[in-house]
């Protein structure tokens, strides 16, 4: 008897989920994950390195410039919590061409 109800009630709270929470779903054209963050949509890219990984968060559309690199951050310390992950805290950022670099990508 209690177990169709435990089903139902952990049905109807994985359904949950603040509005916060990054939306990531696979994009195969460019290789990483498209990440919605307040309602603007991000790409984030994980990127094999020698010594690990990086990632790169880029804007579709509109490049992000150099003075985004706190927001670029934002955008990827989402993207790694919602991996169950976060972003590499000794990871500064290097803008590179439209977006920001991040070494070490999710710890």
């Amino acid at each position: 008897m209690r177990a169709p109800f435990a089903m139902i009630l952990l049905a109807a709270l994985a359904g949950c989920g603040g509005k916060d929470d990054p939306a990531a779903t696979a994009s195969p054209a460019a290789g990483g994950f498209d990440i919605k963050v307040d309602g603007v949509a991000y790409s984030a890219e994980l990127m094999p390195t020698a010594t690990g990984s990086s990632l790169k968060v880029t804007r579709p559309g509109q490049p992000m410039t150099y003075d985004e690199g706190a927001l670029a951050k934002q955008v990827g310390g989402q993207f790694c919590s919602g991996r169950g992950k976060r972003l590499a805290p000794w990871s500064l950022g290097q803008f590179q061409g439209d977006g920001w670099v991040f070494d070490g990508g999710c710890a």
